[in-house]
């Protein structure tokens, strides 16, 4: 007979939940409907916030971190867990997460409704991002004055060449090939017929995405869900009768909605009825998330010997550690930190040293950057798959360097709408000899060795020296293009199909071979189960592996030093210039945003 061994950690964290339940288990009603307001980013992997030193951390500029994904998914598992609760009402309120994460919240709801509870969504202003996610749901109300802004998708390209002109400032940049358009926003003046021609194969496939899962929700043909979108913006009283909603009402009447009908009585049943009675009957006040989440059933848990690790990619890449700002920058959100290639590697390296973890989901979420701190982290990649199965996991970008650091996964999992692909290299100088001619200002310069002035803004590029970078952009696209060919087992000439810098979405890059499945994080996690070996039917625990601290732009605060505020430009300083020490990148130079 097989002997049951015991984790005595597992005994006493479950015996304590048993004990937390007996209570929770005290409030028999109230738990009926819950109120759940969507707000923020919600970010898949959040990095760790240091604590601020002081005076920094008086500042009330700073805002409070976000609920991740994984809280959000969490809290809807304990509700779904529980069979007290009948409703839930998604309340929207300023929800800034990207398509990517709205597609695993729209599949987490999913999950939800199959545990037989009842979604509503309340939208006090309907866009397309919320719409989206909204028609998870089993019904969808606005408020009376609300209106339904589902206005479609739109991309815009802005070209500088004509005002650096202006000003005197020549771009001088080479890219490696057509799809490759960041350095036309500087040398162009209109859209070159390849960038048109990606542009609009992206917002097809973000823009079918959203279609089709309307079409889905609501019950309508993709087309006329199309008709409809070009009819926008509708009222509330019209998007009831267009079929987009459900229900016209203010947030304190849906209490009254959810309310179970009762059959129409006579007179003399009406009379019989007594006040105990009428206040059963009542409907049930909706209980806010933070009031239920103390009532809610807690789930059993079991710790596992073997743990899924996870590590985690965000921002542009460059050589040497991570750097991030504690203040929040007018960026969008993949350019806000640098992921460092040594804090990575060391992620890496120790998620292979850890004889814990049977396997790890690699997270990134990234416009690429510097092809040499993409090539390192690459390498550990490949070194840790050598030992554990290694699944990569596409956040809402993962594109040009984003995409070269996991070519060496065993398999690579998108969203539909992930941007990614973009292999590609592009790079060069401006020129501002003739803006320091028109400012009066002379300059002149003496040098040893022909080419010390290759990546000088005094002059242009020369015939020699273009040639020579464009030489060696050629030596790194034919290494990235190498990378990927190993890494998913494709022919020189496949990849050379599929790369030329083109931007591709997730749903069609799995077409074209540069993605294996498409899903979110419960899809990586049941891929990297099956390659490690493991029971496909069991929870393992999750380990997020920190690399090195990374570097804050603002230096800790010292007493003893009087100018150590002072002194914190020269992190940011370090980190301009750990972007503009490299003059060929691997960086995708836009992103799409869906806010609303």
């Amino acid at each position: 007979m097989k002997k049951i061994r015991l984790n005595p950690a597992n005994l006493i964290r479950n015996t304590l939940r048993i004990l937390s339940n007996l209570r929770r288990s005290l409030r028999r009603r109230g738990l009926e409907t819950i109120v759940l307001t969507l707000h923020g980013s919600y970010p898949e992997c959040p990095a760790p916030r240091d604590p601020l030193p002081f005076p920094l951390n008086l500042l009330p500029i700073l805002p409070s971190p976000d609920p991740s994904l994984s809280d959000l998914e969490e809290g809807l598992n304990l509700i779904g867990g529980d069979s007290r609760v009948q409703n839930v009402v998604l309340k929207f309120q300023s929800l800034q997460a990207d398509m990517a994460t709205r597609y695993s919240m729209r599949r987490a709801l999913g999950d939800l409704q199959e545990q037989g509870k009842h979604l509503l969504a309340w939208l006090p202003d309907a866009g397309m991002g919320d719409y989206y996610l909204a028609t998870a749901c089993d019904e969808i109300l606005l408020p009376p004055a609300a209106h339904m802004n589902l206005l479609g998708l739109r991309l815009e390209a802005v070209f500088l060449k004509d005002v650096l002109d202006m000003i005197g400032v020549e771009p001088n940049f080479e890219h490696i090939a057509e799809y490759k358009t960041a350095p036309d926003m500087f040398r162009r003046t209109t859209m070159s017929d390849a960038q048109r021609e990606m542009l609009n194969a992206i917002l097809d496939d973000v823009y079918d995405e959203i279609v089709s899962a309307i079409a889905e929700g609501r019950g309508l043909e993709p087309d006329r869900v199309r008709a409809l979108i070009d009819q926008m913006p509708l009222t509330a009283a019209e998007a009831l009768e267009a079929g987009l909603a459900d229900g016209v009402c203010y947030e304190d009447e849906i209490a009254t909605r959810l309310a179970p009908e009762r059959p129409e009585e006579g007179p003399e049943q009406e009379l019989e009825k007594n006040a105990k009675n009428k206040k059963a009957e009542a409907p049930s006040k909706p209980v806010a998330w933070q009031e239920a989440a103390r009532w809610l059933r807690l789930p059993r848990q079991r710790r596992t010997r073997q743990k899924i690790g996870i590590i985690s990619l965000q921002g542009m890449i460059v050589p040497g550690p991570s750097r991030r700002s504690p203040f929040p920058l007018p960026l969008p959100d993949p350019y806000e930190a640098q992921a460092g290639a040594e804090t990575i590697a060391q992620a890496l390296r120790n998620a292979e040293a850890d004889e814990g973890v049977a396997a790890v989901i690699f997270h990134v979420e990234s416009p690429g950057g510097s092809p040499l701190g993409s090539d390192l982290i690459w390498r550990e990649v490949l070194r840790l798959r050598q030992r554990k199965p290694v699944v990569v996991l596409m956040g809402s970008q993962a594109a040009s360097g984003g995409y070269y650091v996991a070519a060496a996964a065993d398999r690579i999992v998108a969203r539909p709408t992930t941007l990614t692909g973009s292999i590609g290299i592009w790079g060069g100088k401006f020129s501002t000899a003739e803006l320091y001619e028109k400012l009066g200002i002379g300059r002149e310069a003496v040098q040893r060795g022909a080419m010390a002035g290759l990546h000088s803004e005094m002059s242009p590029f020369s015939e020699e020296e273009r040639d020579r970078i464009r030489r060696q952009m050629e030596t790194t696209y034919a290494l990235f293009k190498s990378r990927v060919a190993e890494g998913r087992e494709m022919t020189a000439e496949a990849v050379e199909e599929v790369a030329r810098g083109r931007v591709w979405s997730g749903r069609r890059a799995q077409e074209v071979g540069l993605v294996d499945e498409i899903g979110d994080f419960e899809t990586a996690l049941e891929i990297a189960k099956e390659l490690a070996s493991l029971d496909p039917g069991q929870d393992y625990t999750t380990l997020q592996i920190a690399p090195a601290q990374q570097t804050l732009l603002a230096p800790p605060f010292r007493r003893s030093e009087k100018t150590a505020l002072w002194n914190s430009q020269n992190s940011l300083l370090d980190m301009l210039r750990a972007l503009t020490c490299e003059r060929i990148w691997a960086l995708s130079p836009w992103i799409i945003q869906l806010r609303g």
